[in-house]
């Protein structure tokens, strides 16, 4: 990487450029350059910039730009890592073309399409993509919470269901740490190459050569995991207090283990799909995941409570529903891709060209998945080290203290991802160290505040959740640890969007370095201060490993690009500060009144009653007090309250 700002636009870098940095390593030049209207043998990133500068010279030509062919890629890898569904906005297969006659060809026929769709309806229909799985993400994020509910219902807050929790969670962390999130990085952008040069069928045999080779790893992953359940099961319980039981976490992770396998399937198919613009299913399969377990618990309680099943024999239901509702998840799409003309078969080709550029690609990613994996396993150490019934205090936290970053941070963060893409691949300096601050701005001003409103409504937000199956002591431990995991909220969210700022500068590198330095403070921090605080000091360690990799990366990429904008961020946080305040001051009195009027919550309805009615006027005075006044840089809420003023006015 260059230090010189200007040099930095002018040469881009990355996965589709020839480069000397240590980030594209892996990407093999040919020896020769094959003949005219041959297929090259294997990929060649100048391939791509012959390809974008015969582009260019053709957009000169029409005069209009042809980077919504670019920027749609880039918009793709950012729904894929981020929402964790691999569900890009838009993909053209434009990507990369053959050498030689096949390059002019295919550069005219971009730039002609380029000319044909003007850049509003590029947005548009970008806009519309967005939209679509910003509701399916909605969807999805309520069936899981009913999914957690109908779990707090079944099982509690009790050592049961912590090993439920740490079993549960081991399939989908191997399978990540494995190939989970190179995969999401590299499988659908090389699909897309491959589908651009050698047509369906190409792609197709790609897509199964991968499926094939992924399916026999995760085959032999399975096997292992069965195998060595014990010594997996202790990386995420060791220091546990004695009234853990092992064995039942075990007896429950080799029933799981086999969604190893699932997960795989069901991110190739997802991929494949969202390849084929066909973003409804890869998107909706985690609410048929979600449904299926639900029922897993409902039948679990309901058989457990009217004594018809003992505990022990009833532990089955969950045993098998969990693989059943990742099998849901993969057979759902199935049809799907065969409505889209994708033929899957079993086919190896561990020389496959291909398979070197995918593999070369995910590399940053698989260093940024091996660290972040290891926090949550010490933060998991850590807690269970406090008390047995930690890694469940940790779990049912972490839904509220996820959801306002689900509904809110992640279409901002998408929708500044394709206007940042776009201006780094225009070379548009300055319009992206504005767009880059904008962003910053828009998701600090509507996420802090939620950590002012967790002070204040974590209680009932815990009892509701809780639906009467906690014990005060369990329910005021995970509202004290939702309170404390509440200061991590806003490093966390522009945790996620500079993560997006460094795709779309195809500086990976840079996050993977961050997130070493991360976790190695995390680390430290949880030895020194657990013991003396208990489960806080494990909800501080989260703040203090996404606030040091908030550092390292933004000093990195203003070293890169000086980004000016900071006067405009930090304003942005203290507003947010002033206004959330404000709000959870106005939702405790209220809260404090139906307190004094009919007396602490009970149970989950008047939990919800006490919520819903100090809640919402606390976010009247949070962004529509900020409205009023012209401070606002909430998007989503100020559509809502630009509605109702304009519906006033008339």
């Amino acid at each position: 990487m260059t230090g010189e700002r200007g040099e930095r636009f002018a040469r881009p870098q990355g996965a589709h450029w020839r480069t000397d940095d240590a980030e594209t390593a892996g990407f093999a030049t040919p020896a020769a350059a094959p003949g005219p209207g041959s297929i090259p043998a294997s990929f060649s990133p100048d391939t791509t910039a012959m390809f974008v500068m015969a582009a260019e010279r053709s957009r000169r030509e029409v005069g209009e730009l042809s980077a919504p062919a670019v920027t749609s890629e880039l918009d793709a890898r950012v729904l894929a890592s981020e929402m964790r569904l691999d569900a890009p906005a838009d993909v053209t297969a434009v990507s990369a073309i053959p050498s030689g006659e096949l390059a002019a060809e295919g550069a005219e026929r971009a730039a002609g399409q380029a000319a044909e769709e003007e850049p509003s309806e590029v947005l548009d229909r970008a806009d519309r993509s967005s939209n679509m799985v910003s509701v399916l993400v909605i969807i999805s994020r309520l069936t899981g919470f009913l999914r957690t509910a109908a779990q707090a219902w079944a099982i509690g807050v009790t050592m049961f269901a912590s090993c439920y929790t740490i079993a549960d969670q081991l399939p989908n962390m191997l399978y990540e740490f494995v190939v989970g999130g190179m995969l999401v990085t590299s499988f659908l952008p090389v699909y897309v190459k491959v589908r651009s040069r050698l047509g369906r069928e190409g792609a197709s045999a790609y897509a199964s050569n991968i499926l094939s080779i992924i399916t026999l790893f995760m085959v032999v992953l399975t096997v292992l995991s069965f195998i060595f359940a014990y010594p997996i099961i202790w990386t995420q319980s060791a220091g546990a207090s004695s009234a853990f039981d092992t064995d039942m976490a075990v007896w429950l992770f080799r029933w799981f283990s086999v969604e190893i396998v699932l997960y795989a399937l069901s991110s190739i198919f997802s991929g494949v799909l969202n390849a084929e613009r066909d973003y409804l299913w890869s998107n909706a399969a985690p609410i048929m995941n979600n449904v299926v377990i639900i029922g897993a618990f409902a039948l679990y309680g309901m058989l457990t409570r009217a004594g018809v099943l003992t505990t022990q024999q009833a532990m089955i239901l969950l045993a098998v529903g969990n693989p059943l509702g990742v099998a849901a998840q993969v057979l759902v799409q199935v049809p799907v891709l065969k409505r889209r003309g994708v033929r899957l078969s079993a086919h190896l080709d561990f020389h496959d060209p291909a398979l070197r550029e995918t593999l070369s690609i995910g590399l940053p990613t698989i260093i940024v998945v091996f660290a972040t994996y290891f926090m949550f396993s010490v933060s998991s150490s850590w807690a269970l080290s406090v008390t047995e019934v930690g890694a469940a205090v940790t779990y049912y936290a972490n839904v509220w203290y996820v959801l306002p970053f689900s509904i809110f941070v992640i279409p901002i963060s998408t929708t500044m991802f394709t206007e940042l893409s776009n201006y780094f691949v225009a070379h548009d300096e300055s319009s992206f160290r504005a767009s880059f601050a904008r962003g910053a701005v828009k998701i600090l001003f509507t996420i802090v505040p939620f950590t002012f409103l967790f002070f204040v409504f974590s209680p009932y937000l815990v009892q509701i959740i809780a639906g009467g199956s906690f014990s005060a002591e369990s329910a005021e431990l995970t509202s004290t640890y939702l309170i404390c995991l509440a200061v991590a909220l806003p490093f966390y969210s522009l945790f996620i969007y500079l993560e997006k700022v460094c795709s779309a500068m195809l500086r990976m590198k840079t996050l993977a370095v961050a997130t070493i330095v991360g976790v190695a403070l995390h680390f430290l921090f949880c030895m020194a201060f657990t013991p003396a605080l208990g489960l806080p000091a494990v909800a501080f360690a989260r703040a203090l490993f996404y606030g040091v990799i908030d550092l390292v990366v933004l000093v990195s990429v203003r070293e890169h690009l000086g980004l000016a904008g900071v006067r405009s961020i930090l304003g942005a946080v203290l507003r947010a500060c002033v206004f959330g305040f404000l709000g959870a001051a106005v939702g405790w009195g209220i809260c404090q009144g139906l307190v004094l009027a009919l007396g602490p919550a009970q149970g989950t309805l008047q939990a919800i009653l006490y919520a819903a009615a100090g809640g919402l006027p606390a976010l009247a005075a949070i962004y529509g007090v900020a409205y009023a006044l012209g401070k606002s840089d909430a998007p989503f809420f100020d559509s809502i309250f630009g509605r109702v003023a304009r519906r006033f006015a008339r």
